[in-house]
């Protein structure tokens, strides 16, 4: 398999050998007749000889959450509700690797971000009410509640059954049985990362940015060093935000010169020379942007989880500078709903923190006030 890309920057995992079919859309010709669609269901699930508790709703639950799963490896970018949701479902899928073998939370706090993670992994696919509730954890094992089927059996059996019977499913199936079992391979080592069983993932780390890509690969490091010395943490945010306001003055300044001088010999080289490092600066920019939103909602799962006052410490730090404190403060609390969530579940009352609000921009007020 490969990644293919579409033309609105959507991506997808391809087959090598049948470009036209996803990891993830090949099994939707599979999927499970409705049965809450038409007269009272008179069929029996696909898997019912293996799983003999199973019925037909818990089968159609089960093809949600696989195809959920599934989906983790496709990018959709449609509108912006599309990237939110995708941001927050990878880096849900991020966290769920780390806290295992996070030292500084003890098991009661890790167990509490694991099921907040999982919820927004799931919420933000998004999935109905029914399979966002499906599932509760037997130590690290992800298991469905209603039946006790422990979803790596489920989706293990899943696989197996339409490898074998490839050839009665001839007109859904376009993959081989070979890829079919690179599928189940594959679904399964992502649940494993899901119930923190594999080795933690790592973003990669990229010349300019390791400061901030330390704290993100290492959870622990970041609460010590947040711990022992806030200031150093509030500093690596500090320099992050600076580099990405001096990229917009720059290109607002680039933009007013060659109105002001175009149509000239020189200025048509110059734009040149610009347009042959534009694509390496924007990679740049676009990790430099998605590092600094992981760093922020770090510090909003893993800290103002625990304990909302801190963000007075944030405020502390940036608010000498009131339009610095409002970019970092506005883009804590809209890039994505954690801090949304966090408040209702904890029953937060904005109202009593005016030194946060009112570095609210436009957009945060409209969320929260």
């Amino acid at each position: 398999m490969a990644f293919g890309q579409y033309e609105d920057d959507s991506a997808a995992l391809f087959f090598n050998d049948h470009p036209e079919e996803t990891f993830s859309g090949w099994i939707v010709r599979l999927r499970p007749k409705d049965p809450y669609y038409g007269s009272k269901p008179d069929w029996k699930p696909v898997l019912a000889e293996t799983f003999e508790q199973l019925n037909v709703y818990d089968e159609m639950i089960l093809y949600y959450l696989l195809f959920t799963i599934n989906s983790t490896l496709s990018i959709n970018t449609h509108n912006t509700y599309s990237e939110m949701n995708d941001v927050m479902k990878k880096y849900s899928f991020l966290q769920l690797s780390h806290l295992h073998d996070t030292t500084c939370l003890n098991v009661a706090q890790k167990q509490s971000l694991r099921d907040f993670f999982f919820f927004i992994y799931l919420y933000a696919h998004p999935v109905n009410d029914e399979t966002l509730y499906a599932c509760s954890w037997d130590q690290q094992r992800l298991i469905h509640s209603k039946t006790g089927i422990p979803l790596k059996d489920y989706f293990a059996t899943y696989y197996d059954h339409y490898t074998t019977h490839r050839d009665k499913y001839a007109d859904q199936i376009m993959i081989s049985a070979e890829e079919i079992q690179a599928c189940k391979a594959l679904t399964l080592e992502l649940l494993q990362v899901i119930e923190g069983r594999s080795s933690k993932l790592i973003i990669p780390s990229v010349k300019g940015l390791e400061p901030v890509i330390e704290l993100i690969n290492d959870v622990d490091g970041m609460l010590k060093l947040y711990k022992d010395d806030p200031s150093a943490f509030c500093q690596i945010i500090r320099d992050l935000l600076a580099d990405a306001m001096m990229d917009m003055t720059l290109e607002t300044n680039a933009g007013a010169g060659a109105k002001a001088n175009s149509g000239t010999d020189t200025d048509n080289n110059a734009d040149s020379l610009q347009l042959a490092t534009e694509g390496d600066s924007e990679h740049f920019r676009l990790y430099r942007d998605y590092c600094f939103t992981v760093l922020l909602q770090n510090y909003a799962s893993y800290i103002l989880f625990f304990d909302f006052n801190e963000i007075r410490v944030l405020i502390d730090a940036f608010k000498d500078n009131p339009k610095e404190c409002s970019i970092i403060i506005s883009k804590m609390f809209t890039d994505t709903i954690f801090l949304q969530k966090i408040i209702r579940q904890q029953n937060i009352d904005l109202n009593e923190y005016p030194e946060v609000t009112r570095f609210f921009d436009e957009k945060a007020r409209e969320w929260f006030l």
